[in-house]
């Protein structure tokens, strides 16, 4: 009997070693016929392949198929025709299958990498790269409907990084790097489902951290807004540092130029040409809680931002505001001014 029961667990053994080995075989071979044709599909979304290998594709477990080292080199189309050279890289693409009556898979992607050759921000975000990702489709994706169910998946992730209303069922994890006036920083980006609604965010230690690497002064309030925005952050700081650095190159060649009421008309008038009135007054207004100004030189402040608010929906120029800034009588230049307001 002992001797029976070796016999078949040495049977089951090899059959399972032939099985693997033959998925393997399999796999690559069905890969290899169907990857050339499926690869030109990607042009409608803007992605035209110009490389891509794998390491192999096995049966990892008893329901999921897992492809390995998948590096693509590709150019990136945008609406507006530009052009960007990118790479793509991923540790391991599974589909684990969930039912057999119509079937169907859950499609992840783990440990993903993806960069823009150039120093430049990937389109439809504000990040420069990319890197030790996971992306997770937590709704099955039907084979016989495999096309049009992956198109629906690109639109509505395309949905949730345009801030949109489209929830996609769906867990995103990275590491993503920015840049402000030459520097990086890091955040990591995720997925917070509450109910039926997806939201992307930032962590809040990393923000605090990059406002430490970009020489920024952030709220707590400032903090907060810029982690539930986090598509928004990128551009929220690279406003900030440039009005900062922009009215300080002003005041430093023209002494008459009143530096802090520049900052904040200018910081104001940008956040508000971006991404309107009510999310500027809503991130100065958390700005100004800050305990470092007098009750003056906070309502100063509040004060010339809404003055930067007033010239971006009048469309004055940009080139016109340090001259408004020195002309304009509605713009407060000391807070001793704010007694005649």
């Amino acid at each position: 009997m002992r001797k029976f029961i070796l016999i078949v667990v040495s049977v089951v053994v090899v059959l399972c070693a032939v099985l693997y080995l033959a998925s393997g075989f399999f796999f690559n071979y069905a890969a290899d016929r169907l990857l050339p044709q499926l690869v030109p599909e990607l042009s409608n979304y803007g992605i035209e392949v110009k490389s891509y290998q794998y390491k192999t594709i096995r049966i990892t477990s008893l329901k999921t198929v897992t492809a390995f080292d998948i590096k693509t080199n590709f150019d990136l189309k945008t609406p507006d025709g530009k052009v960007y050279n990118a790479s793509f890289y991923a540790n391991e693409f599974k589909g684990r299958l969930v039912q057999l009556k119509k079937p169907a898979v859950i499609l992840a992607c783990d440990n993903f990498a993806l960069h823009l050759e150039k120093e430049e921000d990937i389109p439809g975000t504000a990040f420069g790269r990319f890197n030790h990702g996971y992306i997770q489709l937590r709704d099955p994706v039907y084979l016989s409907e495999l096309r049009s169910g992956m198109k629906a998946v690109f639109g509505q992730i395309n949905e949730l990084f345009k801030e949109n209303e489209i929830h996609p069922n769906v867990i995103i994890r990275a590491l993503v790097t920015f840049r402000v006036e030459g520097k990086e920083a890091q955040a990591y980006l995720y997925t917070k489902h509450a109910g039926e609604e997806v939201s992307l965010l930032f962590e809040k230690k990393d923000i605090r951290e990059m406002a430490d690497t970009f020489n920024l002064e952030l709220s707590d309030e400032e903090v907060d807004i810029i982690a539930r925005y986090p598509l928004r952050a990128p551009l929220i700081m690279r406003i900030t540092a440039d009005a900062r650095s922009t009215a300080r190159t002003a005041a430093r060649r023209d002494p008459a130029v009143p530096e802090d009421a520049y900052r904040h008309v200018l910081w104001s008038y940008l956040l508000t040409r971006k991404f309107g009135d009510e999310f500027a007054k809503t991130v100065t207004d958390a700005h100004e809680v800050l305990p470092t100004n007098t009750d003056a030189e906070r309502a100063m402040d509040f004060h010339n931002n809404s003055i930067g608010r007033s010239y971006a929906g009048q469309g004055v120029p940009r080139e016109r505001l340090s001259w408004l800034v020195q002309n304009d009588g509605q713009v407060v230049k000391s807070p001793v001014e704010m007694d005649t307001f």
